[in-house]
C-alpha cells in the first residue's frame, strides 16, 4: 500500500517535477515493483503445472540417489569393518554341512595361481574343489595341477570337457562338475577373483539360516595396471558397489552378480535345474531371481571377491560394459531404462533444475556441490572396501579415472542401448528379448535361429573398432586437460609455493640427520 500511495503523490505533483526525475521515479518504482513479485510470489504460483511436475520429479530423483548412496556408504561401513568368526569352521567334519566348490576356467586369467589357491586355504573341515576347463589345450589346466601337487591332501580333481547344453560357454563348462558334486551347497567361484580363508565359514552360516536360498559376495577389484583397468576398477568399487549394497539392503528384488555364489543343488532343480539356464547369458542373475521367486531370501557376507584385473585398455573396458548394459536390457528391463539418472552428471543436471526452480539457487553452484558430495561420498567407500588410506599420489589417479568414467557413462549408455549383439570370449551372441540369446557362428555370420535371426553386417566389428578408437581419442584429450588441472592443484600449498618431490624432501631428512649426528 506504501508505494502505491507513493506512486498517487508522484502523479499529483507530476507537473512540478522536472522530467528526468519523473522517469527516474517511474524506473526505480517499476523495478521494485518486479523485484516484489519475483520474490514474494510463490514459486507453486508463478510456475505452470508442468514445470511443478518437473520440479517435484528432479529433487525426489536426487533425494532417493543420494539416499540410495549413503546407505551403501553406511552398509559398507558396518559390515566390511571386521571380520566375525565363522561357527561352521569350528564343526567337526562330520558334523559341518559339506561344499562342493565349482571354479570354471578359461585361459589364464590376471592372477590365476592364487585366485585358484584361495580355494585351498579356506578354513573349513569338510569341501571339495572341482575344476572345469572345456578343451584339452587349455593352458589354465597346467596350473590346476601345479595346485594340486601343492596341496595334496585337498579334495580336489579337474573335469576337462564341456557338453553343449545352451549357447552359455560357462553353464556348459561347468554342467559336468554340477552333476557330479557330492554335497548340495554348491560355491561356483569365477576363476578370476579370490576370497579370504574365512569366506566359506561364514558363507555357509548365512546359508544355513532359516529361508535363506543363496548367499553372495560383494565384488571388489584389485591391481589395475593401465587406465582402462583403473576405469573398471573405479566402476565396480563406487557406483557399482554401493548401489549393489544398498539395494541388497533394501530387499526390494533379486539383485545378485555371479562372481561368487552358493547355492543349494537341490535349490537349483526345484526351479528347473542348471542346464535350464544355458540359454541365457545372464544366468547368475536369472538364478538368483528364481529362487528370490521360491520364496528364499539372499544373503550376503563381511567378505569381498577380489578381482584383480591386470591390463585392459580403454576399449576393453567400454566393451564390457556396453556387453552387460546390452544384456540387462532384456533381462532387468526397468532397471536399466533408469540407469543414466543414478549417475552423478544426469542426476546432478535434473537436481540443478528442480533446485533452482524451488529456492533460486543456480544451477552451477548446486551442481558443483552436488559433484563434491558424489565424490566424496565415492571415495569413502572405495577407502572403506580398500581398508587403506589414499596417499596424495592414488588420489590423483583416482580423480583422474573417476571423472573420465563419469563423464563417459551417459554416451556409453547411448552406444550400448542401441546394439542388440555382444562379443564374449570367441564368441559373438544377438540378445532376444526374451533374455534368451543366439550364438553368431564366426564363420557362418549368415547363421540363423528357426530362420528369423538376421545377422550383422561383416563390417560390424569395423565400424565399432573406428567407432571406440574415436572415443579414445576424445577421451585422450580430456585427460590430458584434467592432468593440467590436476597437476595445478596438487602442485601448490596454502601459500602458493610449490610441492617438493619426495626426493627433495629425502635429500633434506638425510643432511637433518647429518647435522644432528655432527
Amino acid at each position: 500500500m506504501g508505494n502505491e500511495n507513493f506512486f498517487r503523490l508522484v502523479q499529483h505533483y507530476q507537473e512540478q517535477l522536472p522530467s528526468d526525475v519523473q522517469e527516474y521515479i517511474m524506473q526505480t518504482y517499476n523495478y521494485g515493483q518486479e523485484s516484489f513479485r519475483r520474490h514474494h510470489v510463490s514459486v507453486w504460483e508463478s510456475s505452470t503445472r508442468f514445470e511443478l511436475t518437473l520440479m517435484i520429479l528432479a529433487i525426489a530423483l536426487w533425494c532417493f540417489v543420494i539416499s540410495l548412496s549413503v546407505l551403501g556408504y553406511f552398509v559398507a561401513r558396518t559390515r566390511f569393518r571386521s571380520s566375525k568368526k565363522s561357527l561352521s569352521s569350528q564343526l567337526p567334519a562330520d558334523k559341518a554341512p559339506g561344499v562342493s566348490i565349482i571354479r570354471p576356467l578359461k585361459g589364464v586369467d590376471c592372477n590365476l595361481f592364487e585366485n585358484l589357491s584361495s580355494s585351498f586355504r579356506q578354513n573349513y573341515p569338510k569341501f571339495e574343489i572341482i575344476f572345469s576347463v572345456a578343451s584339452e589345450n587349455d593352458p589354465a589346466i597346467a596350473v590346476v595341477q601345479k595346485l594340486m601337487k601343492k596341496f595334496p591332501k585337498a579334495d580336489a580333481r579337474l573335469i576337462i570337457g564341456d557338453r553343449n547344453v545352451g549357447v552359455n560357454p560357462k553353464i556348459n563348462n561347468i554342467i559336468r562338475a554340477y552333476e557330479s558334486v557330492k554335497y548340495d551347497i554348491i560355491w561356483i567361484l569365477d576363476s578370476n577373483v579370490y576370497v579370504d580363508p574365512g569366506c566359506l565359514g561364514r558363507s555357509v552360516d548365512k546359508l544355513c539360516r532359516p529361508n535363506v536360498g543363496l548367499v553372495h559376495h560383494l565384488p571388489f577389484a584389485v591391481r589395475p595396471d593401465t587406465f582402462g583397468s583403473e576405469l573398471e576398477m573405479i566402476f565396480i568399487d563406487t557406483i557399482h558397489a554401493k548401489m549393489y549394497l544398498a539395494i541388497n539392503a533394501m530387499g526390494p528384488d533379486s539383485c545378485v552378480v555371479g562372481k561368487s555364489n552358493l547355492y543349494r543343488k537341490s535349490d537349483i532343480e526345484d526351479v528347473g535345474g542348471l542346464a535350464q539356464f544355458g540359454k541365457y547369458m545372464a544366468e547368475d542373475n536369472l538364478i538368483a531371481s528364481a529362487i528370490w521367486r521360491k520364496g528364499f531370501k539372499h544373503e550376503m557376507t563381511c567378505d569381498l571377491a577380489y578381482q584383480p584385473l591386470g591390463s585392459m585398455t580403454i576399449s576393453d573396458y567400454f566393451l564390457r560394459r556396453s556387453r552387460w548394459t546390452r544384456i540387462r536390457k532384456y533381462t532387468v528391463t526397468a532397471a536399466t531404462l533408469v540407469e543414466p539418472f543414478i549417475e552423478s552428471i544426469l542426476c546432478g543436471l535434473c537436481a540443478s533444475y528442480g533446485f533452482n526452480l524451488l529456492w533460486h539457487i543456480h544451477p552451477l553452484n548446486f551442481l558443483a556441490f552436488h559433484l563434491v558430495l558424489w565424490f566424496w561420498i565415492d571415495l569413502k567407500l572405495f577407502q572403506i572396501l580398500s581398508q587403506k588410506k589414499v596417499d596424495m599420489e592414488t588420489l590423483r589417479g583416482f580423480i583422474m579415472a573417476w571423472a573420465i568414467r563419469e563423464i563417459t557413462a551417459l554416451p556409453l549408455y547411448i552406444y550400448s542401448m542401441g546394439g542388440t549383439t555382444v562379443d564374449w570370449r570367441e564368441g559373438t551372441y544377438r540378445l532376444m528379448r526374451d533374455s534368451t540369446v543366439v550364438k553368431i557362428s564366426s564363420s557362418n555370420r549368415q547363421h540363423q535361429a528357426s530362420g528369423s535371426i538376421s545377422s550383422s553386417p561383416p563390417s560390424s566389428n569395423n565400424q565399432r573398432t573406428l567407432f571406440f578408437q574415436f572415443i579414445v581419442s576424445i577421451l585422450t584429450s580430456v585427460m590430458l586437460v584434467i592432468n593440467f588441472f590436476i597437476d595445478i592443484l596438487f602442485s601448490s600449498q596454502r601459500n602458493g609455493n610449490p610441492i617438493e618431490t619426495t626426493e627433495v624432501e629425502d635429500l633434506k631428512d638425510s643432511e637433518k640427520r647429518k647435522d644432528s649426528y655432527k
